[in-house]
């Protein structure tokens, strides 16, 4: 049996780069055949024509080379017109078995083309509750496998309590253009604590992009000593370690409110609490699920919370301490690979169970 990938984009995306390239190369340690074909189905949505004509004929090919016994894995693929009408008929007529997997509410966007992979597939990989909570609608064999990061280049960059103590460092770190939306709750609650002068801090922005709109939500706040780092090298897998290795907290804040952020996630708090480094993240969507309040990091409900956790860290050493070993030990059991591939491994079990399809 070959499990044969076909991915919303390359390495690059973190989307791919996490359920898909990443997956392949722990299921082959597992012992199974894998393969990630190409073109993506990115690259098919930006590639002009008569150049996408060539990328089309690539995708028909590549179809040939699916077994019967073999699994097609189809990582987001709903974002080109030509690859869900080639998938949809390829399926219909080789009864080949599918796996479909979104690590985001993507059917908030194409709800058709996701509605319709739900109801082909043989099983679903999903990253979240409320994800899984819509699948369900469509598709009785569905799995929760939440994103997961390798934690050993994170810690290696463990957050090192015993060094002397400076002035704390409050951090985020992503795509920060991106999620504009997400910010206004921070900005207040910094806004207070700088304000207030008793509990000094940096703030450092990890992902502005060069975007005038981040730097000015953040340096239009009175008092606040803010830093920026444009962007990383993500594929590098010590760049971002390295720099969170440097906070002392890590925030993810959300809009608490919309079907989008109610049903994703973020691998931000993951890597914050890979490194040992506590974090504070909205009370809203699967963030609860993952972070169990004064456990292994914080979570706020409101800007009068994002306050009130916030200062208890930035004044309590030990506490950072506590939280963030905590939070580093929950991601080696639940949130590490070797935690979560066995569940996918499961799913594609599953499919075993499931008689053959008839021609």
């Amino acid at each position: 049996m070959t499990i044969h990938f076909y991915t919303f984009s390359d390495i690059v995306a973190p989307s791919s780069r996490q359920r898909a390239f990443y997956i392949a190369d722990e299921l082959k340690k597992r012992g199974f055949s894998t393969v990630i074909h190409t073109p993506t189905v990115l690259s098919m949505s930006s590639t002009p024509w008569p150049r996408k004509a060539l990328l089309i004929l690539q995708i028909i090919r590549s179809l040939f080379s699916v077994k019967r016994g073999d699994i097609i894995f189809l990582q987001r693929a709903v974002y080109n017109k030509y690859f869900f009408v080639i998938m949809v008929v390829y399926l219909k007529l080789s009864r080949r078995k599918m796996v479909f997997d979104f690590d985001d509410p993507i059917y908030t966007h194409t709800p058709f083309k996701t509605r319709i992979f739900t109801k082909m597939a043989d099983a679903v990989i999903v990253c979240t509750h409320g994800q899984a909570e819509w699948a369900r609608q469509f598709n009785a064999n569905v799995h929760i496998v939440h994103i997961a990061i390798n934690p050993v280049p994170y810690e290696k960059f463990t957050k090192d309590y015993s060094a002397p103590i400076g002035t704390p460092v409050i951090g985020w770190l992503g795509t920060g253009p991106e999620h504009t939306h997400n910010f206004p709750v921070l900005v207040a609650a910094l806004r207070r604590l700088a304000a207030r002068k008793e509990t000094p801090f940096v703030f450092v922005f990890i992902g502005a992009f060069g975007n005038q709109k981040i730097y000015d939500l953040f340096q239009q706040i009175p008092d606040l000593d803010v830093r920026f780092i444009d962007k990383l090298v993500y594929t590098e897998k010590e760049s971002a370690p390295r720099e969170i290795q440097k906070f002392d907290i890590g925030v993810v804040p959300h809009q608490t409110e919309g079907e989008w952020n109610k049903a994703k996630t973020s691998m931000k708090i993951l890597e914050y609490m890979a490194c040992a480094v506590p974090g504070v993240v909205s009370a809203f969507g699967e963030m609860p699920h993952m972070v169990q309040d004064g456990v292994n990091g914080f979570t706020a409900a409101s800007e009068d919370e994002w306050v009130e956790k916030l200062t208890l860290l930035l004044k309590d050493c030990a506490l950072r301490e506590r939280l963030g070993r905590a939070g580093q030990q929950t991601v080696r059991e639940h949130y590490s690979f070797d935690a979560i591939v066995p569940k996918i491994v499961r799913a594609i079990r599953s499919l075993e169970e499931i008689p053959a399809k008839k021609v």
